[in-house]
């Protein structure tokens, strides 16, 4: 399977290394390139792109959640210890119910603690320990960023982080940004060695166009601003406009002129408005998003993007097999709107492919828009007891990429010379 990512110059991860991760054994991604990935299935090509979502968006946590979460818990375990205190009717729950649960507090119920026994004496130990660490932790601090990086990966991949065929090798992520630079291990829990800020301040991770349907109106009226699961994070950027101010003229003129060339292409336009609700425009007419192809919702998905400024230079696009529902004839021209996206908007893209089309249409592209320098690609090889695979750079010979695609050619070819 193949991986595309088209990087913004020299403020983008300079490299990343990854190790020991699911069925990866390794993989490294050079500096400043586009990496287009060959990847027969089953060999880590979903988890490359889940293992960047989680990275970008639980390295760049979101302060109003942390507050709201924060305070969240530390209310939880609150009550929790107030309902043991309240079992022992020999204790007046009154003088511990208070508004201010802090340090003079949490020791005030370690000392009562020592009144109780057994499970409610560890409970009221426990609880304390658990809203002291909420009280200390901030913001912006590594441990934060551990918290958060363990959340995307518990809903990436429910917990399954550690090597499949080898529980004895630990997981690790090497990054290299303008920033700094920092290595993550997990085991158990990631664990950064550093506290690292990065280039990129958000992420959008498309699995399928079929996620465009009339729920994107409820996005608009109900959709909760934050989510950590991807799906729900595409929705209401689809549905709601970026609080970015875009000010720069060329990059104004630039997306228009590429959201124009997709409402050529599908000879229209989507609409996502809480009044008329979800709508495919076509000369004139409305058309229900349910009897819209999925063709067609694969291109108005970039264009609603675009129309709501949720693209940028610091916005890592991802998109797996984006040729599923295209004909070959609109894998070449999406090909096309990639590369322009990356070369005229410097947004950055990572994609996967099994289609020889749209691999060469890249490929294609990317030289007759002069961006092949940023362009590099990567195969996934399989170990010889197939229980692993190694990402490996093959820029300068892909005929790994083109013949791991043309066995499937290969092979109708013997079943009709039998």
């Amino acid at each position: 399977k193949k991986k595309i990512k088209f990087n913004k110059k020299e403020k983008l991860w300079k490299k990343k290394y990854v190790k020991n991760f699911e069925i990866i054994s390794d993989t490294y991604k050079k500096s400043n390139d586009n990496p287009l990935i060959n990847k027969p299935n089953n060999t880590g090509k979903s988890t490359i792109g889940k293992i960047f979502y989680s990275l970008v968006r639980g390295l760049n946590p979101d302060e109003d959640i942390f507050i709201t979460e924060k305070n969240d818990t530390i209310r939880k375990f609150y009550q929790n210890i107030l309902r043991i205190l309240r079992d022992d009717k020999n204790i007046d729950i009154s003088i511990y119910q208070t508004n201010r649960i802090n340090d003079e507090w949490i020791s005030s119920i370690e000392t009562l603690a020592e009144n109780f026994v057994g499970t409610q004496k560890n409970q009221l130990l426990r609880f304390c320990k658990i809203i002291k660490y909420q009280n200390e932790i901030e913001f912006n601090s590594i441990e934060n960023k551990n918290i958060e990086i363990s959340n995307y990966f518990l809903t990436e991949f429910n917990d399954e982080i550690q090597p499949v065929f080898n529980d004895e090798k630990i997981t690790s992520i090497f990054i290299d940004d303008l920033e700094g630079t920092a290595t993550l291990q997990y085991d158990f829990n990631p664990q950064l060695n550093k506290n690292i800020n990065i280039f990129f301040n958000n992420s959008f991770f498309i699995e399928s166009p079929s996620l465009i349907d009339n729920s994107l109106q409820d996005s608009i009226l109900y959709e909760k601003r934050f989510s950590r699961e991807k799906k729900s994070h595409l929705k209401f950027a689809l549905a709601n406009e970026s609080n970015l101010i875009l000010d720069d003229d060329f990059q104004i003129t630039e997306i228009d002129r590429i959201i124009s060339i997709i409402s050529k292409i599908i000879n229209g336009k989507l609409v996502v408005d809480d009044f008329q609700g979800v709508v495919y425009e076509k000369e004139g007419h409305e058309i229900n998003i349910d009897n819209v192809a999925l063709g067609i919702k694969g291109f108005g998905l970039i264009q609603l993007l675009l129309k709501n400024n949720q693209l940028n230079s610091r916005t890592l696009l991802i998109i797996d097999e984006p040729e599923i529902h295209l004909h070959p004839n609109w894998q070449v021209l999406y090909a096309e709107i990639l590369v322009l996206l990356s070369k005229k908007l410097e947004i950055p893209i990572l994609l996967t492919s099994h289609s020889p089309y749209f691999i060469e249409a890249l490929k294609a592209f990317s030289e007759k828009y002069e961006f092949e320098e940023k362009t590099n690609f990567y195969f996934s090889q399989k170990s010889k007891d197939n229980l692993s695979a190694k990402i490996i750079d093959v820029s300068n010979d892909i005929s790994p990429i083109l013949m791991s695609i043309s066995e499937a050619y290969f092979k109708i070819s013997d079943i009709e010379n039998e």
